[in-house]
């Protein structure tokens, strides 16, 4: 009786055995007969062929407007300032009195410099006979030649007071012409450090002053740009603070590149006569280049960008593969292709979401 218990227990056994191996064998089957499936599937797309284009390409950056001419005014002599009849935001001409220093004192040191070139001459003068006196003693054998030698010595002496007395006259004269300070050129006074009364030393700083008729804006360029920017080229400035935008133009671009960021300067000059910008103004820049004709372009959303990289799919016998592109501007909806595609190329513009390499797709029309 237990040995009939036995052999039904060890039958369920194998029955449930069997079971299973089977139950793994249709999963197995099945999960194959699906992969197989979803790989002959394919993904429904839209594409559309490498184009050729004209391209105008535009560069966009940012800068500051500064002014073509500016300059720090300072005291070339010491002193009271006397007079100073400018102050922050006047405009002065070229030749305008900025400021003047009293000018007693230097006035009384220059008429103390002309007294001692004065007597400086009269000295040389009179050296001049002696030397002349003695000369036709000695020649005529009645001065010995230590005297001959001592009225040269002395003559000699009062030519070089003279020169001193020259020197001495010309530096009082420039340090009087000093004291009065005139503007450089036309401008407008954008900084003043003082008061009218106070007393300065020489070489402080006075006054601001800027050439604003023309600002420049400077911005700094990349490394790739470099060669394709030039003087005279357009250029159009945005601000902030306006709705619409500035004409400039390029007036200089530095040939040498900044190691540090691996950029160029460039300088925009903007016709600021009317007086509408202000120094120092943040500005965006659009340069627009030279166009290039019959360039390789896409639509601008078959492009996508990857992790710092930029790829398209192509469909290349009924499949999709991937591509880097090294991509240039946008224009009109395209996008202008520098490298990684050639113009027999199509590409996925739509669709492309969960692809991989090699699935096959259909394009729809």
């Amino acid at each position: 009786m237990q040995h009939s218990s036995y052999g039904r227990y060890s039958t369920a056994l194998l029955i449930i055995f069997i079971l299973v191996l089977l139950s793994g064998w249709t999963t197995t089957g099945n999960s194959q007969e699906r992969t197989v499936k979803e790989t002959a599937e394919t993904q429904e797309v839209t594409a559309a062929p490498v184009e050729l284009r004209d391209f105008q390409p535009v560069i966009k950056t940012t800068g500051t407007l500064v002014p073509r001419r500016h300059t720090d005014v300072y005291a070339l002599a010491g002193g009271k300032v006397e007079k100073l009849p400018v102050d922050i935001g006047d405009r002065v001409s070229k030749g305008d009195l900025l400021f003047m220093i009293r000018t007693i004192d230097y006035r009384l040191a220059l008429q103390q410099a002309k007294a001692n070139l004065a007597r400086a001459g009269v000295m040389v003068r009179d050296r001049t006979r002696e030397r002349e006196r003695i000369k036709n003693l000695f020649e005529a054998g009645s001065a010995t030649q230590q005297m001959y030698d001592q009225t040269i010595t002395a003559y000699e002496d009062a030519e070089a007071s003279l020169a001193q007395a020259v020197a001495a006259r010309d530096i009082a004269r420039q340090a009087l012409q000093d004291c009065t300070v005139s503007a450089p050129y036309d401008g407008s006074i954008t900084a003043r450090y003082l008061e009218e009364g106070e007393f300065i030393g020489k070489g402080h700083k006075v006054l601001e002053i800027m050439d604003l008729s023309v600002l420049n804006a400077e911005m700094e360029l990349p490394e790739r740009y470099a060669g394709a920017v030039m003087n005279g080229l357009p250029v159009d400035l945005s601000f902030n603070y306006r709705s619409d935008t500035v004409s400039g133009t390029i007036v200089a671009v530095n040939p040498k590149l900044n190691p540090s960021n691996r950029t160029f300067l460039v300088k925009v000059a903007v016709d600021n006569r009317e007086g509408a910008l202000q120094a120092g103004l943040f500005c965006s820049g659009r340069f627009k280049l030279p166009t290039k004709e019959k360039q390789m372009a896409v639509p601008s959303e078959a492009l996508i960008r990857d992790e710092g990289r930029s790829i398209v799919w192509i469909i290349k016998a009924g499949k999709a593969y991937k591509r880097a592109v090294k991509e240039g501007s946008f224009f009109n909806g395209f996008v202008w292709i520098l490298e990684g595609l050639n113009p027999e190329d199509t590409v996925i513009t739509k669709g492309s979401g969960g692809l991989i390499e090699g699935k096959p797709v259909t394009i729809l029309e």
